[in-house]
């Protein structure tokens, strides 16, 4: 059995690309699209929620409810540049 390099998969290109323009002009697709647009900021958000609230909470020994305080982050905002 001899295989070249040079030899390709047999395949049909024509119904490959058929079947891509088919799911371009389906356009049922945007309620996903939408979907994603959405939720995926809305999920990083929280993810970024929860992750200060057991960081300031658990690690920092601090209750968790600070982190929802503007006086939290000015007087860090002051600890870091306080020799500008």
């Amino acid at each position: 059995m001899e295989q070249g390099k040079s030899k390709r998969f047999p395949r049909q290109t024509e119904e490959v690309k058929s079947k891509g323009k088919e799911r371009e002009r389906s356009g049922k697709n945007w309620r996903l699209r939408v979907a994603k647009m959405v939720l995926v900021p809305l999920l990083l958000f929280f993810s970024l929620v929860i992750g200060l609230m057991i960081g300031y909470g658990g690690v920092g020994k601090q209750p968790m409810s600070d982190v929802f305080d503007l006086g939290t982050y000015k007087h860090m905002w002051d600890l870091m540049f306080e020799d500008t």
